[in-house]
């Protein structure tokens, strides 16, 4: 069996700010770096077997202090990256709601039926991110019991959670991602996955 422990990355500033950050490369915050370290130092398990990361920076950061903690070096998955939020990247949530107020009502109840200028779909990122988790499975498939961390972004997050758990889109807002967050996914088989853990931030506490 293979366990895989989905990681978000820690907090930025423009998660403080409100900010939209998408495919933008913003840094870990000095609070997000002490909760990278947190996380490390109480990492749920004592093992690891590779570690995976999306290449930007607030993530592949996080990727690479949970790394020096398990001897591991960092493979970078750009296919783990966060959605491409297009025009509405870098603008604080409250603004997009006066100037897009129909697209930013469909963000969150129908994510699968909105349209931002220039960004991907959920849908694309959706596929994008379980194609790369299946091709990470399939390189440690022959691998007994083995421990796989990705580190990743809420919305990806969210995405690979509903594929996983065979719910809609839709409901992707509905699974709660915080920053540094932990969620613990069994692989039984080929198509079956058991979600042990979700959304753990009990490092922080």
């Amino acid at each position: 069996m293979m366990k895989i422990m989905l990681v978000r990355h820690g907090l930025t500033f423009w998660n403080t700010l409100g900010k939209m950050q998408g495919s933008s490369d913003v840094q870990l915050s000095p609070d997000g770096l002490h909760q990278a370290r947190l996380l490390a130092a109480h990492f749920p398990f004592h093992i690891a077997d590779a570690i995976y990361s999306s290449p930007l920076a607030r993530a592949e950061t996080t990727a690479m202090i949970l790394a020096n903690k398990f001897n591991l070096h960092v493979q970078l998955e750009p296919d783990f990256s966060e959605i491409n939020f297009g025009d509405w990247e870098g603008q604080i949530l409250r603004e997009i709601a006066n100037t897009d107020p129909e697209n930013f009502e469909k963000f969150f109840k129908q994510p699968d039926a909105v349209k931002i200028p220039n960004a991907e779909t959920f849908q694309q990122a959706q596929n994008r991110a379980m194609n790369a988790l299946k091709k990470i499975i399939a390189a440690h498939d022959s691998e007994k019991n083995s421990h796989i961390i990705i580190v990743a972004h809420g919305a990806i997050n969210r995405l690979i959670l509903c594929a996983i758990l065979d719910l809609p889109i839709n409901k992707m807002w509905q699974i709660a991602q915080f920053n540094t967050a932990v969620n613990i996914l069994l692989r039984e088989d080929e198509d079956n996955f058991i979600v042990e853990l979700m959304n753990s931030t009990a490092h922080l506490n």
